[in-house]
């Protein structure tokens, strides 16, 4: 069964589909290449859906150049696909054809914005990114080989609309940004193109608060909990996928309110909620309401 950041690293490679995303996603994942000069590239992945998408990508940036692929099994270990690409000339080619200069990579990544910017920033997680089961702990990362595309990541994500603020450190040689606020993780999975994968933590951190609850309340009824953990956890994801392409100044005035309260309380009930209101709201109320924002966020999600 595939880890929990293998199942990410899916995830996001199976929401690259257009030409335009395959170039921003390519260029992302050659920025943050640990084995790339100006002779060799070589691209070690354990995620099988990347393996299946690199030559897509290939095909759409640099159809004519040719390069390696290798299969290795490992003994108690995940197989690992490894692309390698040789030769001045079809390295410049390719550098050329996504506008990156080896010398300067972070300059490839100033030049990005918007979806492109996203896009190459998955493309970054996927080859040298890692999320921890969030069963365990909440912890994502991207080791960099290069320190000046690490500070301008750093600083670029940690703008608006990003707003996905990294911490960072040094390991081995190589710069690590990484995030260990939940929040913040699903605010990156999100962004990275990993809806699903956002939800599930979301689920996991609601849960983990409720289940905290529960051990001091030992007369709380356990199925009440689990459903209000993955309705309360479907309905923060609805939102943050709303704030996150729409915003939620876009919601009616009347979402508005119930929306924000959502987000500061997961935990609550809808009988809790109604009672933030103002003026107050009845359970059915505030359950119309909830549901109003859902079916926005699943036509934002279609779209």
């Amino acid at each position: 069964m595939a880890s929990f950041s293998g199942q990410v690293k899916s995830e996001i490679c199976g929401n690259i589909r257009k030409a335009a995303a395959h170039r921003a996603f390519l260029t992302g994942v050659l920025l943050a290449a640990k084995r790339f000069s100006d002779t060799e590239i070589v691209l070690q992945t354990e995620c099988e859906a990347f393996a299946g998408l690199f030559p897509q990508m290939m095909q759409t940036a640099a159809p004519m150049l040719r390069y390696d692929t290798e299969f290795r099994r490992r003994s108690g270990k995940q197989a690992v696909w490894c692309f390698t690409l040789r030769g001045q000339e079809e390295i410049s080619f390719l550098t050329e054809a996504l506008c990156i200069r080896l010398q300067n990579r972070a300059e490839a990544l100033r030049e990005l914005s918007g979806s492109a910017l996203a896009q190459a920033a998955a493309g970054a997680f996927v080859i040298c990114g890692s999320i921890t089961d969030p069963e365990r702990r909440y912890h994502l990362e991207l080791v960099l080989p290069d320190a000046e595309l690490s500070a301008a990541a750093q600083q670029i994500l940690s703008e608006p609309p990003q707003e996905i603020r990294f911490k960072s450190t040094v390991r081995k040689g190589d710069t690590v940004l990484y995030l260990k606020q939940n929040e913040q993780i699903c605010d990156a999975l999100t962004y990275f193109g990993a809806p699903n994968a956002s939800m599930a933590l979301a689920e996991q951190q609601i849960y983990k608060s409720i289940r905290s609850q529960t051990n001091r309340r030992l007369n709380c009824d356990l199925a009440n909990i689990d459903k209000t953990v993955a309705a309360g956890a479907q309905q923060v994801a609805a939102i943050r996928l709303i704030s996150e392409t729409a915003g939620i100044s876009a919601l009616p005035e009347n979402l508005q309110e119930i929306a924000s309260l959502r987000l500061s309380e997961p935990e609550a009930s809808l009988r809790e909620l109604g009672a933030m209101c103002n003026p107050p709201l009845t359970r059915s109320g505030v359950n119309h309401r909830l549901r109003r924002i859902a079916e926005i966020a699943e036509k934002l999600n279609k779209e």
